[in-house]
């Protein structure tokens, strides 16, 4: 028996968690929810990186950089020069 098992303490000051249920109670958003945004997904911008590049990652077919650019217009002025650190919607 350990020093914390104390059997004969009559003044037994354990807190009562007999009425705590299961679930959580976070303001965060969850992992699966989309951003606020209305966006599905974000990326950050890696050296090296181009909007083929991340088009052919992401969606597999690099023709598709146009819909990337279209929901960052906001952030990128010129498709041509994006930069490492930028987090980018991705459609």
């Amino acid at each position: 028996m350990g020093i914390f098992d104390r059997k004969d303490d009559k003044n037994d000051k354990s807190p009562d968690f007999s009425n705590v249920r299961a679930g959580g109670s976070s303001t965060a958003p969850a992992a699966n929810q989309a951003p606020a945004t209305g966006a599905s997904r974000t990326y950050v911008v890696v050296g090296g990186d181009s909007l083929s590049k991340i088009a052919k990652r992401e969606y597999g077919d690099a023709q598709k950089w146009p819909q990337i650019y279209e929901a960052n217009r906001d952030i990128i002025k010129d498709p041509d020069l994006i930069y490492p650190g930028q987090i980018l919607r991705l459609p």
